[in-house]
């Protein structure tokens, strides 16, 4: 198990500054930290400025560097005093290899060197290619790490090729002699690919060589992807666990740690939540998280099972900033509190969605995905965002959403699940191929082409319309155009408005109002399967309406009446997660809101305490007990018709239930 209360020290300190480490104490370090409840710290080797900061004969030493060997005494000081301490270093930006081997630059599709400073007058990391002889220069740089201190683990940031292929000479001779024509995009994404995942392999062999134990972790790679080719489950040998850097205050929001989680718990590797102790993002070296904003994000990867890493950065004369570490500490002593009572569980879910992200590179999320995790974590629904590899046993419904491309072995894999009793729920383009239906037999229905109208109008059925306003609601996105087969049931159907909007006919300020009904189904069930034709998830993602949610809610009741989270009155902005530990549930309650006061960021200041709670979980044997942890006060419960009903008093930003 990997310890829970981490701090990732960053360390990219520019040449010009003189003095580096030369304040350092390693007594008042390691004082700190303890202080702060850390039990692990990344150290650097290291940094994306290409300097070492330790007596390195392969790299090069910072040159203005006050203490010859900072790393060695960071990690002795830590080891004596029982802290864990990894090894940050970097692959593909370093800038003082950039300028001066030129031969080992990445060079972009358009022929120009690439990188977020990529052009030589502008500021900023510029990329080099893992392909030439940098990449051996690094991996002997980390074999010699090893040789020389006793290192835990090998934190390897920025393992990709980013913003694009590369085309040098190393690369595009490579490319040629394989026969790969340079100008196809999706060709050289292949080969790129592959170059990273064969560094990967030459590099974890060297550090299994030297130090078989060693952690290993190559960042910069995770990403969500339908084929499990793409994605990181076939990069899985290289490595020993799994950081998840997410800070919200940078590109990544609050919507990526949330989902990128839900997918990479069904891989058999230890989880790490990667957050900020700055108000913005790395570099950020006088901001400072607001409590409950550091406070909800390591809860919040607490509660999916995640251990957590708070990042912080050293200023450049080696001084750990107290400020910071109170901000730390104060976090990391709740966090030590409740660890008991996460470690060695494992999730407990209902539903599997088939993520719609391809495993394109620079996209983190889709606008599909968000709308699934919006929409489920608003209904409470416990569910887990898969690829094609997954056991679908594992789920009692299984989600396609709006786009999922469903070749042949996946489908026959979604057939044999439904034929052993297993519910499937798709919609808009899921499974559809060449204008017909993939698993048009499962959904009972054929597809037409696109839909007439958009956009167009919702007519719900009694038994999709729980809890809805009974009028004609608006769905804007266009969905596919289907005919019911004979025996499946029609849940909705289609208003059509007078026409669409265009130059020659409009109407009002948006769009044309309904004229009727048009008897077209929008939403079918057929057995155990409910397709909707319209891309609700992908709307919901982009305007939010609550009754795109209700009808997903709605539809999802119809396969699945009994969910793992039954009754609550919980609001919307509340998070709940389930977790096994042996005999043991425990009931994970978050409620803290973020709110847009920034450009593009969102903020949260303040705890919002829920008062008289009551939710219910499915649990067919009667408790012994219930207790709210780690406070240690017994709840009040009932137990009838397979849930146990539990009171809350009082959530106040986070509250753990252990149901025995």
């Amino acid at each position: 198990m990997l310890p829970f209360r981490q701090v990732h020290l960053d360390f990219h300190t520019a040449p010009q500054i003189a003095g580096i480490g030369a304040a350092f104490d390693a007594a008042a370090f390691v004082a700190t930290l303890q202080t702060a409840h850390v039990d692990s710290v990344t150290v650097f080797a290291k940094c994306h400025h290409g300097y070492s900061y330790y007596p390195t004969r392969v790299g090069t030493p910072h040159p203005q560097l006050a203490r010859p060997d900072l790393l060695g005494e960071m990690i002795t000081a830590c080891h004596a005093a029982g802290i864990r301490a990894p090894v940050y270093t970097t692959v593909t930006w370093d800038e003082h290899a950039w300028h001066t081997h030129p031969e080992w630059r990445q060079i972009g599709t358009a022929g120009g060197t690439s990188g977020p400073g990529g052009h030589p007058l502008r500021p900023g990391w510029k990329n080099l290619c893992m392909n030439t002889g940098y990449g051996e220069y690094v991996i002997a740089q980390n074999s010699e790490l090893l040789e020389m201190y006793a290192v835990d683990a090998l934190f390897i940031d920025i393992t990709r090729y980013i913003g694009g292929p590369c085309i040098c000479s190393t690369c595009l001779a490579q490319i040629q002699e394989q026969g790969i024509d340079p100008t196809d995009p999706q060709a050289l994404a292949a080969f790129m690919l592959a170059t990273e995942r064969r560094f990967m392999t030459r590099c974890t062999a060297a550090i299994r060589a030297v130090a078989p134990d060693c952690g290993i972790f190559y960042n910069s790679r995770l990403r969500v992807a339908a084929d499990p080719a793409l994605g990181n489950r076939a990069e899985l040998d290289d490595f020993t666990h799994l950081e998840i850097e997410s800070l919200p205050g940078g590109f990544w929001g609050y919507d990526h740690f949330p989902l990128y989680v839900r997918h990479f718990q069904t891989f058999p590797r230890p989880l790490m939540m990667m957050t900020g102790r700055f108000h913005t993002t790395w570099g950020d070296f006088g901001g400072l998280r607001n409590r409950a904003a550091l406070e909800f994000e390591c809860f919040q990867g607490l509660a999916h099972g995640a251990v957590s890493s708070i990042g912080d950065q050293l200023h450049p004369r080696g001084r750990l900033e107290p400020a910071v570490y109170a901000r730390i500490g104060e976090i990391y002593a709740e966090i030590e509190r409740r660890e008991p009572f996460v470690k060695n569980s494992l999730p407990l879910v209902d539903i599997g969605v088939v993520t719609t992200k391809s495993g394109a590179r620079d996209d983190l999320t889709t606008p599909t995905d968000i709308g699934v995790l919006h929409a489920l974590e608003q209904l409470k629904h416990q569910f887990e965002i898969i690829d094609y590899g997954c056991d679908l046993a594992r789920y009692r419904l299984i989600v396609l959403p709006d786009t999922v491309h469903v070749d042949a072995v996946f489908a026959g894999k979604l057939r044999d699940y439904v034929a052993s009793g297993g519910r499937l729920l798709a919609s808009a383009q899921s499974g559809l191929a060449a204008g017909r239906f993939v698993l048009e037999d499962l959904l009972g229905v054929q597809a037409l082409g696109a839909a007439p109208f958009a956009p167009d109008y919702l007519l719900l059925g009694e038994q999709l319309g729980t809890g809805i306003e009974p009028m004609p609601h608006i769905a804007e996105h266009r969905g596919v155009q289907i005919v019911a087969a004979p025996g499946t049931t029609i849940l909705a159907t289609a208003a059509h408005p007078y026409f669409n909007r265009t130059w020659q006919h409009f109407c009002s300020h948006q769009y044309t109002p309904d004229e009727r009904d048009s008897s077209e189904p929008l939403v079918t069930r057929c057995g155990n399967v409910v397709y909707l034709a319209l891309p609700l998830f992908t709307e919901y993602a982009t305007s939010a309406r609550r009754v795109h949610r209700q009808i997903i809610g709605n539809a999802i009741a119809q396969l699945l009446p009994d969910p793992l989270i039954g009754q609550h009155n919980l609001p919307t902005t509340a998070i709940v997660t389930l977790r096994q530990q042996q005999e043991r549930t425990y009931l994970h309650v978050l409620h803290y809101v973020h709110q847009r006061r920034g450009e593009g960021l969102d903020i949260i200041e303040d705890r919002l305490p829920l008062h008289d709670i009551q939710i219910q979980v499915r649990l067919e044997h009667v408790p012994g007990r219930v207790t709210l942890v780690p406070e240690g006060v017994a709840a009040a419960f009932t137990h009838a018709d397979g849930y146990v009903t539990i009171d809350i008093p009082r959530v106040d930003g986070y509250q753990i239930i252990e149901i025995a």
